[in-house]
């Protein structure tokens, strides 16, 4: 992994002790979800927590084909920026999982990272992130955001269950479906920067 690619957030405090991996699932760069983790992280490091955002788009993780090789052998068949990435996960106490909705469900970068996290599954791996907390961040071009996200919501439960991840919050953003829409809505960052400060309280 080019470490170019992994944004590194300053902070005030930090714990070095506690550490929040964001995973930008947008394939939009400087759209409506970046600019809501921008707030977001910048309350996260304000907190005193130690916060990394690895951006999806930029790196290379391949779509998962089934092998099972990371069940077999507790390794898996590719070698790319997923092998970083794993370690990220596994370093960290709180991720944070941020995509757009596109077309009722999260963005293929997303799905693809979250196939990929499959080899968690096996049994001398499971506990690598048995315990570890996740909040979800969502935006949305729909209004009804309790609506729209609901099949998503229900997806992300059964896959954290799955992993025995506890969701700590799920935080959505409706009506932003052109970019840079998040400008005349400015209480979004408002409320991202206060549920990344108030993280600190929680884990």
């Amino acid at each position: 992994m080019h470490y170019a690619l992994v944004r590194k957030k300053p902070h005030v405090r930090r714990n070095v002790n506690k550490r929040v991996l964001v995973i930008n699932g947008s394939t939009r760069e400087n759209g409506n979800t970046d600019a809501v983790l921008r707030s977001f992280m910048q309350g996260v490091s304000e907190g005193g927590l130690n916060v990394r955002e690895a951006v999806l788009r930029n790196l290379t993780v391949n779509n998962c084909v089934g092998c099972c090789k990371c069940q077999k052998e507790k390794k898996c068949n590719f070698q790319d920026d997923m092998t970083e990435l794993r370690d990220m996960v596994i370093k960290s106490d709180v991720l944070v999982f941020a995509s757009p909705i596109y077309w009722c469900e999260i963005t293929g970068l997303m799905k693809t990272f979250i196939d990929r996290l499959y080899f968690f599954h096996h049994k001398e791996n499971s506990n690598l992130v048995a315990g570890k907390k996740a909040l979800i961040i969502t935006t949305l071009g729909e209004k009804d955001a309790a609506y729209e996200s609901q099949v998503l919501v229900d997806f992300y439960k059964r896959f954290f269950h799955s992993l025995q991840i506890e969701i700590l919050d799920v935080l959505s953003f409706p009506d932003l479906m052109e970019k840079e829409a998040n400008v005349k809505k400015p209480e979004y960052s408002q409320t991202a920067y206060k549920a990344g400060k108030k993280l600190s309280g929680t884990i």
